[in-house]
This record gives C-alpha cells, structure tokens and sequence, in this order.
C-alpha cells in the first residue's frame, strides 16, 4: 500500500538518519523537495503531505490536531527503526510536537533531536489572528500580508479557489490548538525564529515548559517564512544534523 502522508522523494534505504518535516499552514510535501540538493548523502528525507491537497486533494482536510497525529502515525512509526530527526516549520512545529507527544507516550523510539521553527509554545491560547472565517476578500487580503504563499497562485486563474479550502482549515486547526499534554521529554531541541517576525526570543523560550534538556534557539534572517530562503535552508541543516554523530547511532 502507498503512503498518503509521508513522501519521500529519494528513497536511501542505505541512509544512516532519517528526518521527517511537517509543513506550515497551506503548504504540502513539496515545500521540502528542494532540500534534496543539499542533503547529506547518509540522510534521507521525508515530508508530511497532509490531505485536501496535491494528490490528496479529494480527501476531507483536517479539522483538528487529533486528526493529523492519528492519520500520520500508521506510517510514522516504522521509520522510528532506525536514527532520525523531526523538523517543523509554523502549523508543522505544532503537529511535530505532537507527534513527538505521541510516541513518547507509546514507548516509540524518540528521534535524536528536534527543530522546531517559527511557532509559539504547543500551550500558548490566542497564538495568532483568527483570520480563518473572514469573507474571501478578506481572507486572501491576510494571506498576502503573510508572505507565505507563492505569488503564482494569487495570479493563477482559479489556482487560488483550489487551494483556498485546504488552506482555510489549516488555519482553523492552528488558531483552535492548544496541547493537552503536561508532561517533559527527554530530547534534544532546537528552536528558530526569524528576525523581523512577531514570534521573539521571550516566545520560543516558553518551548522549555515541555523538554528536560535546555533548548537551544537561533535566530533566522527574515519574516516568518523565512525558510523560503535557500542561505537559511543551508542553516536549518546544518542545525538538524549538528552534534549527531553517525557512528554512535544504533539501529
């Protein structure tokens, strides 16, 4: 059977570590394909597709956190067999956190380390602006103020009523989330916030709430979407695979 929620655009099945990135609200898989060019050779990649979108654009989106985690873990799991890194970016920093909630509390392999990026702590309320049941005008009007979704689908004729339903829910789902977990885990993280965005150093610091190890955390030139840069894709890697050390890893 093929995997819906994880793609993996190059398989290595030789690879020594595996990293798993989630995509932020409206995104898909394909925010990571680019990554490849500068993958190290004893990784391999692979990035959450959610449904209502790409080849999942006849599934039902999400209406909440639950549903992600849930949906995800029936393929998530196996790739715990071996060494691996989780990598989240706004909407995908929460749904990575709670994956990681997830396999702690079923006694999963926890990854080697975390990177969670541009994100208010999994337990903050009112993390952002509602803006998911504005009027289309509206609602299009924040998006582009936003600065995350390609110019091409707002000048693409109705590339921008395509992708508005799934769009619309990913919002939904993170103006709504706040964790119910209370617990600490045991794991490495890192935590990135751009420069000119509105998430601070004061913000990502309340990530400590949930983690025994003290994070550490590292600022990014740009707005929120900054990873749209390829300097700081080249950053981000270097920060994921940072300290972990392939000949002590054990499958």
């Amino acid at each position: 059977m093929p995997n819906l929620w994880l793609t993996c655009y190059k398989p290595n099945p030789s690879a020594d570590l595996r990293v798993i990135c989630y995509p932020y609200a409206g995104g898909s898989a394909s925010v990571f394909h680019s990554w490849l060019k500068w993958l190290p050779d004893w990784v391999e990649l692979y990035a959450v597709q959610p449904p209502g979108r790409a080849e999942r654009i006849s599934e039902p989106t999400l209406d909440n956190m639950n549903q992600y985690v849930d949906g995800l873990k029936t393929e998530l799991y196996p790739l715990t067999d071996k060494p691996y890194v989780l990598f989240g970016h706004s909407m995908g920093a929460l749904a990575a956190f709670e994956s990681l909630v997830d396999l702690s509390i079923n006694h999963c392999r926890l990854p080697e380390k975390c990177v969670f990026s541009a994100a208010h702590a999994p337990d903050r309320k009112n993390r952002m602006k509602p803006i998911s049941a504005l009027p289309d005008t509206q609602f299009i009007d924040e998006l582009k103020a936003l600065n995350g979704t390609p110019q091409q689908v707002f000048e693409t004729p109705g590339l921008l009523e395509f992708c508005m339903k799934y769009i619309r829910a990913d919002f939904s789902l993170v103006e709504q989330f706040v964790t119910e977990f209370k617990g600490k885990i045991e794991v490495d993280i890192t935590l990135l916030y751009g420069s000119e965005d509105k998430i601070n150093v004061e913000d990502i610091q309340e990530w400590q709430t949930f983690f025994t190890y003290p994070n550490k955390s590292e600022v990014m030139r740009g707005d929120h979407f900054f990873i749209h840069s390829e300097d700081n894709v080249k950053k981000v890697m270097r920060l994921l695979f940072e300290n972990i050390h392939r000949t002590s890893m054990t499958v």
